[in-house]
Protein backbone atom coordinates (compact mmCIF):
# COMPACT_ATOMS: atom_id res chain seq x y z
CA UNK A 1 0.00 0.00 0.00
CA UNK A 2 2.93 2.04 0.95
CA UNK A 3 4.23 1.96 -2.53
CA UNK A 4 1.14 2.53 -4.26
CA UNK A 5 0.98 5.73 -1.94
CA UNK A 6 4.06 6.72 -3.22
CA UNK A 7 3.41 5.92 -7.03
CA UNK A 8 0.47 8.13 -6.44
CA UNK A 9 1.84 10.93 -5.33
CA UNK A 10 4.59 11.07 -7.75
CA UNK A 11 1.62 11.11 -10.67
CA UNK A 12 0.02 14.29 -9.00
CA UNK A 13 4.07 15.46 -8.93
CA UNK A 14 4.74 14.84 -12.82
CA UNK A 15 0.99 16.47 -13.45
CA UNK A 16 1.61 19.48 -11.75
CA UNK A 17 4.93 19.81 -12.93
CA UNK A 18 3.52 19.14 -16.50
CA UNK A 19 0.55 22.10 -15.24
CA UNK A 20 3.56 24.47 -13.96
CA UNK A 21 5.64 23.98 -17.19
CA UNK A 22 2.08 24.63 -19.59
CA UNK A 23 1.52 27.39 -17.69
CA UNK A 24 5.19 28.78 -17.83
CA UNK A 25 4.88 28.54 -21.49
CA UNK A 26 1.09 30.21 -21.91
CA UNK A 27 3.02 32.89 -19.75
CA UNK A 28 5.58 33.43 -22.02
CA UNK A 29 4.09 33.17 -25.03
CA UNK A 30 1.48 35.62 -23.91
CA UNK A 31 4.13 38.21 -22.60
CA UNK A 32 5.97 37.90 -26.15
CA UNK A 33 2.61 38.80 -27.86
CA UNK A 34 2.09 41.56 -25.17
CA UNK A 35 5.10 43.12 -26.59
CA UNK A 36 4.35 42.40 -29.81
CA UNK A 37 1.01 43.95 -29.60
CA UNK A 38 2.46 47.08 -28.21
CA UNK A 39 5.37 47.35 -30.73
CA UNK A 40 2.41 47.16 -33.62
CA UNK A 41 0.34 49.34 -32.13
CA UNK A 42 3.48 52.30 -32.27
CA UNK A 43 2.86 52.29 -35.83
CA UNK A 44 0.06 53.80 -38.01
CA UNK A 45 0.30 53.01 -41.98
CA UNK A 46 0.04 49.77 -43.66
CA UNK A 47 3.49 49.76 -45.20
CA UNK A 48 4.47 50.49 -41.28
CA UNK A 49 2.80 47.90 -39.57
CA UNK A 50 4.16 45.27 -42.43
CA UNK A 51 7.24 46.39 -42.11
CA UNK A 52 7.64 46.19 -38.12
CA UNK A 53 5.90 42.42 -38.58
CA UNK A 54 8.98 41.12 -40.74
CA UNK A 55 11.56 42.65 -38.84
CA UNK A 56 10.51 41.95 -35.12
CA UNK A 57 8.61 38.28 -35.47
CA UNK A 58 11.51 36.56 -36.84
CA UNK A 59 13.45 37.07 -33.44
CA UNK A 60 9.85 35.90 -31.66
CA UNK A 61 10.89 32.27 -33.25
CA UNK A 62 14.80 32.34 -33.48
CA UNK A 63 14.63 32.51 -37.08
CA UNK A 64 17.10 34.29 -39.24
CA UNK A 65 14.62 35.66 -42.16
CA UNK A 66 11.13 36.42 -43.05
CA UNK A 67 8.22 38.12 -45.82
CA UNK A 68 5.58 38.93 -46.84
CA UNK A 69 3.66 37.70 -49.57
CA UNK A 70 0.19 39.51 -50.37
CA UNK A 71 -2.31 37.56 -51.90
CA UNK A 72 -3.72 38.32 -55.55
CA UNK A 73 -6.24 36.43 -56.09
CA UNK A 74 -7.34 37.55 -59.58
CA UNK A 75 -3.57 35.92 -60.42
CA UNK A 76 -3.12 33.42 -57.85
CA UNK A 77 -0.12 34.67 -56.61
CA UNK A 78 1.96 36.05 -53.75
CA UNK A 79 3.39 39.63 -54.95
CA UNK A 80 6.25 39.86 -52.27
CA UNK A 81 6.06 43.66 -50.52
CA UNK A 82 8.40 43.06 -47.24
CA UNK A 83 11.29 41.05 -46.56
CA UNK A 84 13.87 41.07 -43.72
CA UNK A 85 17.13 39.38 -43.74
CA UNK A 86 17.51 38.53 -47.06
CA UNK A 87 20.33 39.69 -49.48
CA UNK A 88 19.99 41.96 -52.12
CA UNK A 89 19.83 38.43 -55.29
CA UNK A 90 17.59 36.95 -53.11
CA UNK A 91 15.26 39.83 -52.87
CA UNK A 92 14.94 40.24 -56.90
CA UNK A 93 14.07 36.28 -56.93
CA UNK A 94 11.69 36.29 -54.49
CA UNK A 95 9.69 39.37 -55.99
CA UNK A 96 9.68 37.79 -59.34
CA UNK A 97 8.40 34.45 -58.19
CA UNK A 98 5.97 35.60 -56.29
CA UNK A 99 4.38 38.00 -58.85
CA UNK A 100 4.82 35.58 -62.17
CA UNK A 101 4.63 32.38 -60.48
CA UNK A 102 1.34 30.81 -59.72
CA UNK A 103 3.27 27.89 -57.59
CA UNK A 104 5.27 30.01 -55.72
CA UNK A 105 5.49 29.60 -52.08
CA UNK A 106 2.70 26.35 -51.84
CA UNK A 107 2.96 26.38 -48.35
CA UNK A 108 1.85 30.02 -48.13
CA UNK A 109 -1.13 29.16 -50.16
CA UNK A 110 -1.68 26.23 -48.13
CA UNK A 111 -1.69 28.75 -44.95
CA UNK A 112 -4.14 30.67 -46.55
CA UNK A 113 -6.65 28.22 -47.15
CA UNK A 114 -6.64 26.02 -44.43
CA UNK A 115 -6.57 29.52 -42.31
CA UNK A 116 -3.77 28.02 -39.74
CA UNK A 117 0.14 28.17 -39.46
CA UNK A 118 1.79 25.65 -41.46
CA UNK A 119 4.75 24.57 -40.05
CA UNK A 120 7.78 22.56 -42.04
CA UNK A 121 10.62 20.58 -41.36
CA UNK A 122 13.73 20.25 -42.83
CA UNK A 123 13.03 16.74 -43.81
CA UNK A 124 9.89 17.99 -46.17
CA UNK A 125 10.78 18.64 -49.39
CA UNK A 126 11.09 22.49 -50.71
CA UNK A 127 12.31 23.38 -47.31
CA UNK A 128 16.00 24.92 -47.02
CA UNK A 129 15.48 25.15 -43.63
CA UNK A 130 12.70 25.21 -41.46
CA UNK A 131 9.57 27.05 -41.86
CA UNK A 132 6.50 28.58 -40.69
CA UNK A 133 3.80 30.14 -42.92
CA UNK A 134 1.53 32.47 -40.52
CA UNK A 135 -1.76 33.22 -42.86
CA UNK A 136 -2.66 36.95 -42.43
CA UNK A 137 -6.30 37.96 -42.69
CA UNK A 138 -8.11 41.61 -42.22
CA UNK A 139 -11.47 41.47 -41.25
CA UNK A 140 -11.40 37.20 -42.13
CA UNK A 141 -10.47 38.38 -45.29
CA UNK A 142 -7.79 36.84 -46.87
CA UNK A 143 -4.38 39.06 -46.79
CA UNK A 144 -1.54 37.09 -47.53
CA UNK A 145 1.14 35.49 -45.68
CA UNK A 146 3.70 35.91 -43.32
CA UNK A 147 6.10 33.44 -44.02
CA UNK A 148 9.09 32.95 -41.46
CA UNK A 149 13.11 31.12 -42.18
CA UNK A 150 15.44 29.27 -40.67
CA UNK A 151 18.96 28.19 -41.87
CA UNK A 152 18.97 25.31 -39.51
CA UNK A 153 16.32 22.04 -39.18
CA UNK A 154 13.88 22.07 -35.81
CA UNK A 155 11.36 20.71 -34.49
CA UNK A 156 7.98 22.90 -33.68
CA UNK A 157 6.87 23.05 -30.31
CA UNK A 158 3.40 23.73 -28.93
CA UNK A 159 5.39 27.02 -27.88
CA UNK A 160 5.38 27.55 -31.10
CA UNK A 161 2.18 26.69 -32.28
CA UNK A 162 0.93 28.54 -29.96
CA UNK A 163 2.94 31.68 -30.16
CA UNK A 164 2.16 31.40 -34.24
CA UNK A 165 -1.48 31.55 -33.42
CA UNK A 166 -1.16 34.27 -31.64
CA UNK A 167 1.09 36.16 -34.27
CA UNK A 168 -1.66 35.47 -36.49
CA UNK A 169 -4.55 36.84 -34.20
CA UNK A 170 -2.26 39.97 -33.86
CA UNK A 171 -1.44 40.60 -36.99
CA UNK A 172 -4.96 40.58 -37.87
CA UNK A 173 -5.87 43.62 -35.59
CA UNK A 174 -3.08 45.26 -36.74
CA UNK A 175 -3.44 44.85 -40.30
CA UNK A 176 -7.07 46.29 -39.57
CA UNK A 177 -5.95 49.40 -37.19
CA UNK A 178 -3.67 50.16 -40.65
CA UNK A 179 -6.17 49.73 -42.94
CA UNK A 180 -8.49 52.08 -41.02
CA UNK A 181 -5.32 54.92 -40.65
CA UNK A 182 -4.75 54.40 -44.33
CA UNK A 183 -8.85 55.20 -45.21
CA UNK A 184 -8.92 57.57 -42.95
CA UNK A 185 -5.62 59.67 -44.61
CA UNK A 186 -6.81 58.77 -48.29
CA UNK A 187 -10.24 60.50 -47.01
CA UNK A 188 -8.80 63.83 -46.24
CA UNK A 189 -6.59 64.04 -48.98
CA UNK A 190 -10.06 63.46 -50.75
CA UNK A 191 -11.54 65.67 -48.98
CA UNK A 192 -9.02 68.33 -49.89
CA UNK A 193 -8.72 67.37 -53.24
CA UNK A 194 -12.60 67.96 -54.30
CA UNK A 195 -12.47 71.14 -51.57
CA UNK A 196 -11.33 73.12 -54.31
CA UNK A 197 -13.36 74.94 -57.33
CA UNK A 198 -13.46 72.40 -59.80
CA UNK A 199 -15.18 72.27 -63.21
CA UNK A 200 -17.99 69.50 -62.70
CA UNK A 201 -16.15 66.99 -65.15
CA UNK A 202 -13.23 67.22 -63.12
CA UNK A 203 -14.87 66.48 -59.64
CA UNK A 204 -16.51 63.52 -61.76
CA UNK A 205 -12.98 62.52 -62.33
CA UNK A 206 -11.72 62.84 -58.92
CA UNK A 207 -14.49 61.05 -57.58
CA UNK A 208 -14.13 58.34 -59.50
CA UNK A 209 -10.50 58.10 -58.82
CA UNK A 210 -11.01 58.37 -55.68
CA UNK A 211 -12.99 55.70 -54.90
CA UNK A 212 -10.75 53.67 -56.57
CA UNK A 213 -7.59 54.39 -55.37
CA UNK A 214 -9.19 54.25 -51.57
CA UNK A 215 -11.11 51.15 -51.83
CA UNK A 216 -8.41 49.24 -54.29
CA UNK A 217 -11.23 48.23 -56.24
CA UNK A 218 -11.19 46.98 -60.23
CA UNK A 219 -14.00 49.87 -61.11
CA UNK A 220 -15.86 53.10 -60.49
CA UNK A 221 -19.44 54.13 -61.84
CA UNK A 222 -21.42 57.40 -61.28
CA UNK A 223 -24.84 57.22 -61.96
CA UNK A 224 -27.37 60.08 -61.60
CA UNK A 225 -31.29 59.74 -61.54
CA UNK A 226 -33.31 61.10 -64.81
CA UNK A 227 -36.08 63.95 -63.97
CA UNK A 228 -38.62 61.38 -63.75
CA UNK A 229 -36.52 59.57 -60.45
CA UNK A 230 -37.57 56.44 -62.25
CA UNK A 231 -34.07 55.47 -63.72
CA UNK A 232 -30.29 55.21 -62.53
CA UNK A 233 -28.28 56.02 -65.48
CA UNK A 234 -24.58 55.31 -65.72
CA UNK A 235 -23.03 58.74 -66.74
CA UNK A 236 -19.03 59.07 -65.68
CA UNK A 237 -17.10 55.73 -65.26
CA UNK A 238 -13.42 54.64 -64.38
CA UNK A 239 -13.23 51.04 -65.33
CA UNK A 240 -10.35 49.82 -64.61
CA UNK A 241 -10.38 46.67 -67.01
CA UNK A 242 -14.05 45.93 -66.28
CA UNK A 243 -16.96 46.06 -68.31
CA UNK A 244 -19.97 47.12 -66.60
CA UNK A 245 -22.53 44.29 -66.89
CA UNK A 246 -25.41 45.55 -69.92
CA UNK A 247 -28.51 45.75 -67.06
CA UNK A 248 -26.08 47.96 -65.11
CA UNK A 249 -25.58 50.54 -67.31
CA UNK A 250 -29.17 51.53 -66.86
CA UNK A 251 -31.42 50.38 -63.73
CA UNK A 252 -35.01 50.82 -62.33
CA UNK A 253 -35.10 52.65 -59.21
CA UNK A 254 -38.44 50.89 -58.64
CA UNK A 255 -36.59 47.78 -58.30
CA UNK A 256 -34.76 45.84 -55.90
CA UNK A 257 -31.72 46.56 -54.68
CA UNK A 258 -31.77 50.09 -56.47
CA UNK A 259 -35.21 50.95 -54.57
CA UNK A 260 -33.10 50.60 -51.28
CA UNK A 261 -30.52 53.00 -52.95
CA UNK A 262 -33.37 55.85 -53.44
CA UNK A 263 -34.30 55.03 -50.10
CA UNK A 264 -30.60 56.18 -48.77
CA UNK A 265 -29.57 52.62 -48.42
CA UNK A 266 -25.80 51.09 -49.37
CA UNK A 267 -26.36 47.90 -50.59
CA UNK A 268 -23.46 45.52 -50.66
CA UNK A 269 -23.37 42.32 -53.23
CA UNK A 270 -20.54 40.20 -52.06
CA UNK A 271 -21.20 37.30 -54.80
CA UNK A 272 -22.63 39.33 -57.72
CA UNK A 273 -23.22 35.79 -59.77
CA UNK A 274 -26.74 37.26 -61.36
CA UNK A 275 -25.03 39.57 -63.33
CA UNK A 276 -23.48 36.86 -66.06
CA UNK A 277 -20.44 37.88 -65.95
CA UNK A 278 -17.31 35.90 -66.89
CA UNK A 279 -15.43 36.57 -63.74
CA UNK A 280 -16.52 36.90 -60.18
CA UNK A 281 -17.84 40.17 -59.35
CA UNK A 282 -18.54 42.21 -55.89
CA UNK A 283 -20.15 45.35 -56.01
CA UNK A 284 -21.28 47.90 -53.87
CA UNK A 285 -23.35 51.12 -54.33
CA UNK A 286 -24.38 53.71 -51.82
CA UNK A 287 -26.23 56.78 -52.80
CA UNK A 288 -25.42 60.53 -53.88
CA UNK A 289 -27.70 62.79 -51.77
CA UNK A 290 -27.69 66.05 -50.79
CA UNK A 291 -29.60 67.58 -47.78
CA UNK A 292 -30.86 63.91 -47.46
CA UNK A 293 -32.48 63.76 -51.03
CA UNK A 294 -30.54 61.23 -53.33
CA UNK A 295 -29.88 62.37 -57.12
CA UNK A 296 -27.77 59.66 -57.79
CA UNK A 297 -25.10 57.02 -56.89
CA UNK A 298 -21.60 55.76 -56.71
CA UNK A 299 -20.94 52.29 -57.71
CA UNK A 300 -17.51 50.12 -57.01
CA UNK A 301 -16.84 46.70 -58.41
CA UNK A 302 -14.31 43.99 -57.77
CA UNK A 303 -12.75 41.18 -59.80
CA UNK A 304 -13.48 38.86 -56.82
CA UNK A 305 -16.34 37.12 -54.91
CA UNK A 306 -16.10 38.99 -51.50
CA UNK A 307 -16.93 42.50 -50.91
CA UNK A 308 -16.03 45.30 -48.89
CA UNK A 309 -14.70 45.09 -45.41
CA UNK A 310 -16.48 46.97 -42.22
CA UNK A 311 -14.27 49.79 -42.51
CA UNK A 312 -14.07 50.54 -46.12
CA UNK A 313 -17.93 50.52 -46.02
CA UNK A 314 -17.83 52.95 -43.83
CA UNK A 315 -15.28 54.99 -45.75
CA UNK A 316 -16.46 53.99 -49.02
CA UNK A 317 -20.26 56.05 -47.29
CA UNK A 318 -18.30 59.08 -46.68
CA UNK A 319 -15.96 59.18 -50.13
CA UNK A 320 -19.65 59.76 -51.23
CA UNK A 321 -20.77 62.30 -48.85
CA UNK A 322 -18.17 64.30 -49.82
CA UNK A 323 -18.06 63.61 -53.73
CA UNK A 324 -22.31 64.14 -53.57
CA UNK A 325 -21.18 67.65 -51.77
CA UNK A 326 -18.68 68.08 -54.50
CA UNK A 327 -20.85 67.89 -57.10
CA UNK A 328 -23.55 70.04 -55.71
CA UNK A 329 -20.58 72.87 -54.88
CA UNK A 330 -19.28 72.68 -58.68
CA UNK A 331 -22.65 72.68 -60.53
CA UNK A 332 -23.64 75.98 -57.96
CA UNK A 333 -20.18 77.65 -58.63
CA UNK A 334 -20.48 76.65 -62.57
CA UNK A 335 -24.35 78.87 -62.37
CA UNK A 336 -22.46 81.81 -61.13
CA UNK A 337 -19.50 81.42 -63.50
CA UNK A 338 -22.21 81.33 -66.07
CA UNK A 339 -24.04 84.81 -64.46
CA UNK A 340 -20.51 86.40 -64.26
CA UNK A 341 -19.49 85.39 -67.96
CA UNK A 342 -22.16 87.05 -68.62
CA UNK A 343 -22.42 89.78 -66.88
CA UNK A 344 -18.25 90.53 -67.88
CA UNK A 345 -19.10 90.00 -71.22
CA UNK A 346 -21.38 93.05 -71.32
CA UNK A 347 -18.73 94.84 -69.46
CA UNK A 348 -16.45 94.45 -71.63
CA UNK A 349 -18.49 95.75 -74.54
CA UNK A 350 -18.08 99.68 -74.94
CA UNK A 351 -19.82 101.70 -77.57
CA UNK A 352 -16.44 103.49 -79.35
CA UNK A 353 -17.11 107.40 -79.53
CA UNK A 354 -15.61 109.26 -82.71
CA UNK A 355 -11.71 108.72 -82.05
CA UNK A 356 -11.25 111.92 -83.96
CA UNK A 357 -8.04 110.09 -86.07
CA UNK A 358 -7.06 108.20 -83.13
CA UNK A 359 -6.22 104.49 -82.97
CA UNK A 360 -7.36 102.66 -79.78
CA UNK A 361 -6.94 98.73 -79.31
CA UNK A 362 -8.15 96.88 -75.87
CA UNK A 363 -8.06 93.27 -74.73
CA UNK A 364 -9.13 91.35 -72.09
CA UNK A 365 -7.49 87.95 -71.15
CA UNK A 366 -8.75 85.50 -68.91
CA UNK A 367 -5.78 83.45 -66.61
CA UNK A 368 -7.88 80.24 -66.96
CA UNK A 369 -10.93 79.75 -69.22
CA UNK A 370 -11.90 77.43 -66.16
CA UNK A 371 -11.27 80.12 -63.20
CA UNK A 372 -13.92 82.07 -61.57
CA UNK A 373 -14.55 85.44 -63.25
CA UNK A 374 -12.61 88.46 -62.23
CA UNK A 375 -12.71 92.25 -61.61
CA UNK A 376 -10.49 93.43 -64.23
CA UNK A 377 -12.33 95.62 -66.65
CA UNK A 378 -11.92 98.41 -69.20
CA UNK A 379 -14.12 101.20 -70.93
CA UNK A 380 -13.71 103.99 -73.54
CA UNK A 381 -16.12 107.39 -72.48
CA UNK A 382 -17.34 109.65 -74.85
CA UNK A 383 -16.89 113.01 -73.01
CA UNK A 384 -18.49 116.46 -73.71
CA UNK A 385 -16.69 118.53 -76.06
CA UNK A 386 -15.31 115.33 -78.20
CA UNK A 387 -13.09 114.22 -75.00
CA UNK A 388 -12.22 110.87 -74.09
CA UNK A 389 -12.21 108.56 -71.32
CA UNK A 390 -9.91 105.59 -70.80
CA UNK A 391 -10.25 103.93 -67.99
CA UNK A 392 -8.32 100.40 -67.08
CA UNK A 393 -9.81 98.89 -63.86
CA UNK A 394 -9.34 95.64 -61.07
CA UNK A 395 -11.91 95.06 -58.63
CA UNK A 396 -10.51 92.55 -55.55
CA UNK A 397 -12.80 89.19 -55.66
CA UNK A 398 -13.71 86.80 -58.04
CA UNK A 399 -17.42 85.59 -59.64
CA UNK A 400 -20.63 86.48 -60.00
CA UNK A 401 -20.27 89.42 -57.02
CA UNK A 402 -17.27 90.34 -57.99
CA UNK A 403 -18.34 90.73 -61.57
CA UNK A 404 -21.58 92.99 -60.32
CA UNK A 405 -19.22 94.89 -58.37
CA UNK A 406 -17.09 95.56 -61.48
CA UNK A 407 -20.35 96.87 -63.31
CA UNK A 408 -21.13 99.42 -60.74
CA UNK A 409 -18.16 100.52 -60.68
CA UNK A 410 -18.12 101.15 -64.21
CA UNK A 411 -21.29 103.16 -64.56
CA UNK A 412 -21.04 105.05 -61.59
CA UNK A 413 -17.61 105.99 -62.65
CA UNK A 414 -19.21 106.88 -66.46
CA UNK A 415 -22.18 108.85 -64.40
CA UNK A 416 -19.62 111.16 -62.40
CA UNK A 417 -16.82 111.08 -65.55
CA UNK A 418 -19.73 113.26 -67.55
CA UNK A 419 -19.91 115.83 -64.45
CA UNK A 420 -16.15 116.33 -63.64
CA UNK A 421 -13.80 117.47 -66.19
CA UNK A 422 -11.00 116.27 -63.79
CA UNK A 423 -9.96 112.70 -63.37
CA UNK A 424 -9.09 113.42 -59.48
CA UNK A 425 -12.50 114.76 -59.16
CA UNK A 426 -13.73 111.98 -60.73
CA UNK A 427 -11.86 109.17 -58.73
CA UNK A 428 -13.01 111.65 -55.63
CA UNK A 429 -16.52 111.27 -55.75
CA UNK A 430 -16.61 107.60 -57.11
CA UNK A 431 -14.23 106.60 -53.79
CA UNK A 432 -16.68 108.15 -51.80
CA UNK A 433 -19.92 106.69 -53.25
CA UNK A 434 -18.39 103.17 -53.10
CA UNK A 435 -16.49 103.44 -49.23
CA UNK A 436 -19.81 103.79 -47.77
CA UNK A 437 -20.84 100.38 -48.65
CA UNK A 438 -18.54 98.15 -49.01
CA UNK A 439 -16.86 95.46 -47.30
CA UNK A 440 -13.90 95.46 -45.72
CA UNK A 441 -12.24 92.86 -48.03
CA UNK A 442 -13.11 94.90 -51.46
CA UNK A 443 -11.46 97.31 -52.88
CA UNK A 444 -10.72 98.68 -56.94
CA UNK A 445 -7.14 100.25 -58.07
CA UNK A 446 -7.64 101.31 -61.36
CA UNK A 447 -6.27 104.32 -64.14
CA UNK A 448 -8.47 106.84 -65.38
CA UNK A 449 -7.34 109.51 -68.45
CA UNK A 450 -9.07 112.28 -70.31
CA UNK A 451 -7.74 113.12 -73.77
CA UNK A 452 -8.81 115.90 -76.05
CA UNK A 453 -7.44 115.28 -79.50
CA UNK A 454 -7.91 118.85 -80.46
CA UNK A 455 -5.78 120.10 -77.57
CA UNK A 456 -3.82 117.04 -77.23
CA UNK A 457 -3.76 117.49 -73.50
CA UNK A 458 -4.08 114.58 -71.09
CA UNK A 459 -4.59 114.06 -67.95
CA UNK A 460 -3.95 111.39 -65.91
CA UNK A 461 -5.44 110.05 -62.49
CA UNK A 462 -4.70 107.02 -60.69
CA UNK A 463 -5.74 104.66 -57.51
CA UNK A 464 -3.52 102.23 -56.29
CA UNK A 465 -3.17 101.07 -59.60
CA UNK A 466 0.12 100.11 -61.99
CA UNK A 467 1.74 103.59 -63.77
CA UNK A 468 0.40 104.28 -67.15
CA UNK A 469 2.78 104.47 -69.88
CA UNK A 470 3.12 107.38 -72.93
CA UNK A 471 5.48 105.84 -75.76
CA UNK A 472 7.24 109.82 -76.87
CA UNK A 473 7.80 109.40 -80.59
CA UNK A 474 9.92 112.52 -80.84
CA UNK A 475 12.31 111.27 -78.41
CA UNK A 476 11.91 107.59 -78.98
CA UNK A 477 11.62 107.31 -75.00
CA UNK A 478 8.52 106.12 -72.00
CA UNK A 479 7.31 108.33 -69.68
CA UNK A 480 5.95 106.62 -66.82
CA UNK A 481 2.67 107.94 -64.83
CA UNK A 482 2.32 106.76 -60.96
CA UNK A 483 -0.71 106.00 -59.63
CA UNK A 484 -1.16 109.03 -56.43
CA UNK A 485 -3.84 108.21 -54.82
CA UNK A 486 -5.08 105.41 -52.63
CA UNK A 487 -7.23 102.17 -53.56
CA UNK A 488 -10.97 103.44 -53.80
CA UNK A 489 -13.25 101.99 -51.66
CA UNK A 490 -11.25 101.90 -48.36
CA UNK A 491 -12.00 105.39 -46.44
CA UNK A 492 -13.71 108.38 -47.43
CA UNK A 493 -12.09 111.54 -48.41
CA UNK A 494 -9.12 110.39 -49.86
CA UNK A 495 -7.40 112.79 -52.47
CA UNK A 496 -6.34 111.71 -55.61
CA UNK A 497 -3.57 113.21 -57.66
CA UNK A 498 -3.40 114.27 -61.36
CA UNK A 499 -0.96 114.63 -63.91
CA UNK A 500 -1.32 116.38 -67.12
CA UNK A 501 0.86 116.18 -70.10
CA UNK A 502 0.97 116.51 -74.14
CA UNK A 503 -0.37 113.28 -76.46
CA UNK A 504 1.34 114.72 -80.06
CA UNK A 505 0.35 112.29 -83.24
CA UNK A 506 2.21 108.91 -82.80
CA UNK A 507 2.86 109.01 -79.29
CA UNK A 508 1.20 106.09 -77.52
CA UNK A 509 -0.58 105.54 -74.52
CA UNK A 510 -0.73 102.48 -72.53
CA UNK A 511 -2.92 100.90 -69.06
CA UNK A 512 -2.98 97.75 -68.27
CA UNK A 513 -4.24 95.64 -65.17
CA UNK A 514 -1.30 93.71 -62.73
CA UNK A 515 -2.28 90.36 -64.05
CA UNK A 516 0.40 91.69 -66.65
CA UNK A 517 3.42 92.04 -64.94
CA UNK A 518 2.43 89.82 -62.37
CA UNK A 519 3.08 86.95 -65.26
CA UNK A 520 5.73 84.38 -63.38
CA UNK A 521 8.61 82.11 -64.98
CA UNK A 522 10.32 80.42 -61.63
CA UNK A 523 10.65 83.27 -59.64
CA UNK A 524 11.19 86.33 -62.07
CA UNK A 525 8.07 88.28 -63.13
CA UNK A 526 7.60 90.07 -66.48
CA UNK A 527 7.44 93.54 -64.71
CA UNK A 528 7.50 96.86 -65.91
CA UNK A 529 10.60 97.03 -67.64
CA UNK A 530 9.62 94.24 -70.46
CA UNK A 531 6.40 96.21 -70.72
CA UNK A 532 8.52 99.00 -71.31
CA UNK A 533 10.76 97.77 -73.78
CA UNK A 534 7.98 96.06 -75.55
CA UNK A 535 6.16 99.25 -76.12
CA UNK A 536 9.26 100.95 -77.61
CA UNK A 537 9.75 98.27 -80.29
CA UNK A 538 6.44 97.99 -81.59
CA UNK A 539 5.09 101.27 -80.87
CA UNK A 540 4.63 102.19 -84.52
CA UNK A 541 2.29 99.09 -85.00
CA UNK A 542 -1.79 99.52 -84.70
CA UNK A 543 -3.03 100.06 -80.75
CA UNK A 544 -4.92 96.71 -81.21
CA UNK A 545 -1.90 95.00 -82.06
CA UNK A 546 0.33 96.73 -79.60
CA UNK A 547 -2.21 95.86 -76.74
CA UNK A 548 -2.44 91.58 -78.02
CA UNK A 549 1.16 91.46 -78.50
CA UNK A 550 1.43 92.51 -75.52
CA UNK A 551 -0.65 89.93 -73.41
CA UNK A 552 1.05 87.18 -75.80
CA UNK A 553 4.63 88.42 -74.70
CA UNK A 554 3.64 87.82 -71.30
CA UNK A 555 2.04 84.78 -71.80
CA UNK A 556 5.95 83.46 -73.77
CA UNK A 557 7.56 84.93 -70.62
CA UNK A 558 5.69 82.39 -67.87
CA UNK A 559 2.72 81.83 -66.68
CA UNK A 560 -0.02 84.39 -66.21
CA UNK A 561 -1.84 83.70 -62.96
CA UNK A 562 -4.33 86.29 -63.13
CA UNK A 563 -6.72 87.63 -65.63
CA UNK A 564 -4.89 90.52 -67.91
CA UNK A 565 -6.59 93.81 -69.90
CA UNK A 566 -4.50 96.02 -71.64
CA UNK A 567 -5.35 99.18 -73.59
CA UNK A 568 -3.59 100.90 -76.13
CA UNK A 569 -4.31 104.64 -77.57
CA UNK A 570 -2.11 105.97 -80.42
CA UNK A 571 -2.53 109.32 -80.43
CA UNK A 572 -3.12 111.00 -84.74
CA UNK A 573 -3.12 109.79 -88.01
CA UNK A 574 -1.51 106.51 -88.51
CA UNK A 575 -1.66 106.99 -92.30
Amino acid sequence: MEGSMVEGRSERLETLERTLAALREDYEVANILLGLSGALAEVRSLEETLGRAVRTIPGLFGAERSLVGQWQPESGTFAVTHTFGYIDTEVAELHSRGTNDPASFPYSRRAIEEKSPVFVSAEEPHAPGAVIVIPLSRWEADFGALRIEFDEPREFTSRDRDLARGVAHQLGHALSNARRFNLLQNLRSFGSAIGERLRYGDVLRRILSGASSLLDCDGAWIYTIDNSSSMFVSTAAHEGGVALPERLARASATEEPWSRVLRGETVIWNDAVDFHSPVPLSLAVTPLATKGKPFGALMVVNKRASGLGPDDQEAFCVLATQGAQAMENSRRFERERSVARSLQNGLLRTESPDMQGCDFGAIYQSADAEADIGGDFYDLIDLPHGRLGLVVGDVSGKGAEAAAQTAMVKYMLRAFAIQDESPATTLYRLNNALARDMSEDRFITLVYATFDPKSQRCSIAGAGHPSSLIYRRDRAEIDSFDSQGPAIGIFENETFGQTTTDIYPGDVFLAYTDGLIEARSGDDFFGEERVEAYLAANHDRPAAQISAGMYEEARRFGSVGDDTVVITLVSGSLA
